[in-house]
This record gives C-alpha cells, sequence and structure tokens, in this order.
C-alpha cells in the first residue's frame, strides 16, 4: 500500500546537480528506513474520516508566478525534508511519513475521504510494515528548489521504485525555521 503523497510522489539515493543553488554536485541523504527519524503527526483528527460535509482547505497554488533560486542553506534544509519522507515510507512508518507533511496537506488528504480510506490508513499506521527492498524508493535527485517571495519553495525530484522513474514537482512551506511538504505535482516528461 503505497501513502506517499498518496500516490502522486515517490523517492531513492544518489547525485544532485541543483540549477536553483548552482553548479554543484551534492550527496543525496539517506533514505534508509531508520533514517526515519521526524516525529509524527498527530492522527488526522475525529470527523475528517468520512465526513464529506467538511469544506476541503485550497491547495497551495502551483505553479507559482515568480521565484528565485534557494539558497544553498535554504535548498539542503529542503533536500533533507524530502528525503525523510521518503525514509518514512520506505520504513511503512504512515504517523512519522506524515510528520513531514503541513497540517493543511494532512486535513485535505482526509477531509470527504470515505471511512474505508481512513480505515486503511489506521490500520497501517498501528502495524507499520516496512518496505521490501524490491520496492523501496530512491532518491535519485533534487533540481530547480526555487522560493516565492512569499515563501513557498518549489522543487523538483526525481525518484526511482521498482525500476520506474518518477519526476514530481513538490511544494513546500516553511514552518518554524522549516519545510513541510504541502503539495505535489507529477512531471510529465517526453
Amino acid at each position: 500500500m503505497r501513502f506517499a503523497w498518496f500516490g502522486v510522489l515517490v523517492f531513492g539515493c544518489g547525485l544532485m546537480l541543483s540549477p536553483g543553488i548552482g553548479a554543484q554536485t551534492v550527496s543525496m541523504p539517506s533514505v534508509a528506513p531508520d533514517a526515519c527519524t521526524v516525529a509524527p503527526a498527530e492522527s488526522p483528527l475525529p470527523g475528517y474520516e468520512g465526513d464529506l460535509n467538511a469544506p476541503s482547505p485550497t491547495p497551495t497554488p502551483l505553479p507559482p508566478t515568480a521565484t528565485d533560486p534557494a539558497d544553498a542553506e535554504t535548498a539542503a534544509t529542503i533536500i533533507e525534508r524530502i528525503a525523510m519522507s521518503i525514509a518514512c515510507e520506505n520504513a511503512g512508518d504512515l504517523p512519522r511519513m506524515l510528520g513531514n507533511f503541513s497540517p493543511s496537506w494532512i486535513e485535505a488528504r482526509f477531509s470527504g475521504y470515505d471511512l474505508v480510506f481512513a480505515q486503511r490508513y489506521m490500520e497501517a499506521a498501528a502495524s507499520p510494515q516496512p518496505l521490501d527492498d524490491e520496492n523501496l524508493i530512491e532518491l535519485i535527485a533534487v533540481t530547480d528548489i526555487t522560493v516565492s517571495p512569499d515563501g513557498i519553495a518549489f522543487a523538483t525530484v526525481t525518484t526511482v521504485r521498482n525500476g520506474i522513474e518518477h519526476v514530481d514537482m513538490l511544494i513546500l512551506v516553511s514552518k518554524d525555521g522549516g519545510w513541510l511538504i504541502d503539495g505535489a505535482q507529477a512531471v510529465v516528461t517526453d
């Protein structure tokens, strides 16, 4: 069962060349299951489950109208957050995986969902199962890291899972001096 970005995004380990921070090669952080050390998110609030009357939060807009390349420190912090989310998915630890996402993203995912979805999440969260070796997600690259004047960051992420490459644009929001994932969109490649 895949929960990371709920079918939008997957990840793994390699090298990065980020035009957003200059032409430098940076080693990707570990995405091994034991690298999942973030505090778990609170379980989705009661009432999110199956509450079809709850209004869905407005998602962060994509793409940005204007952004600037991220500085090296911001880029490193964003890459660490992305790698942590992948490590937690590889560990099968859904509460910790959600600890990498903004509260508004979590609320949006759980508002209006049917009880079957919520029940599947709760069962998986109650008994975490690390992904087997064939299903581990590899982070290949994080590129084009930019930040808008209002503090929203964007990054293009390349991952491989089961031999299939995925490229996604992530949206991150600044919170308490760090960054949390607030959305994702698959990038169509030819």
